[in-house]
């Protein structure tokens, strides 16, 4: 039987294999935002990040994001198409926001 914690009890930790992996993944957020980034919104609970919305930004954020549904599941991750620009949203509490590595 598998037991799963709540999201709020997770470790924050990312759990990526290696700590090379983990730089890889870093390196690869630094250049989507570099190449898509248009701005950054903060509450307590939430970070939202709009993408410029290009095909080439849809399937790089979701590579990304399914990366980071694995090894940082201590937040939510959403990706929202459905508007003019491609925006990001990740929630959590303030402590597991300031703990992810994008924005």
């Amino acid at each position: 039987m598998t037991h799963t914690r709540p999201r709020d009890e997770q470790p924050i930790a990312c759990t990526l294999p290696t700590l090379a992996a983990a730089k890889q993944q870093v390196e690869k957020w630094h250049a989507f935002e570099a190449d898509y980034a248009l701005n950054t919104e903060r509450t307590d609970g939430s970070l939202t990040i709009h993408y410029a919305k290009v095909e080439d930004s849809v399937d790089r954020l979701r590579d990304l994001v399914t990366i980071e549904k694995a090894c940082c599941a201590f937040v939510d991750w959403t990706i929202d198409d459905t508007l003019h620009d491609l925006r990001l949203i990740v929630t959590g509490t303030p402590f597991q926001l300031a703990a992810i590595n994008v924005g």
